[in-house]
């Protein structure tokens, strides 16, 4: 393993801090991961949710995603993130589920940084939670999951 020098280690945290700010500025300082600085949800005014409920439960392989390199560029620039993010740092996720009907549109997907107690890969924990309830077991409805989810996503996380 190569080490890092004081220049390159203060780019990476300069450009962390920077990504930060720029996603924090666009929710309410209740929806902020205190571990990493990102938002745990999209700003509403330019991820507001898109869902076709007709969609539920339909699985990827018969539903593929499909969102362009140039709406994902559109998106990083509309939070604010610079040209140069790293991708591999988050994902492009949708706001209302895949599973729920979300829809892959500008309007329904916003970058979530994986970083944090709350990043991206603990909302796909919850999804998962949340699918299983409704689309396997039938413990829930979709009505009911999308108001828990809307109340509050972080809140479901499992314990640990």
């Amino acid at each position: 393993m190569r080490k890092m020098t004081p220049t390159k280690v203060l780019i990476a945290v300069t450009f962390l801090l920077a990504a930060s700010l720029a996603s924090a500025q666009h929710c309410r300082k209740i929806d902020i991961d205190k571990s990493s600085g990102f938002c745990t949800v999209p700003d509403p005014k330019l991820t507001p949710g898109e869902m076709d409920a007709s969609l539920a439960c339909v699985s990827n392989t018969e539903r593929p995603r499909s969102v362009t390199t140039a709406e994902k560029n559109s998106i990083l620039a509309a939070y604010g993130y610079p040209a140069s993010t790293k991708k591999s740092t988050g994902e492009f996720d949708h706001w209302y589920p895949h599973w729920m009907g979300g829809m892959d549109t500008q309007e329904n997907i916003w970058f979530e940084p994986h970083a944090g107690t709350f990043g991206s890969l603990a909302k796909d924990k919850v999804e998962l939670l949340l699918w299983r309830k409704v689309c396997v077991n039938k413990t829930m409805t979709l009505d009911q999951a999308k108001a828990a989810y809307l109340k509050g996503w972080t809140k479901l996380f499992p314990q640990r």
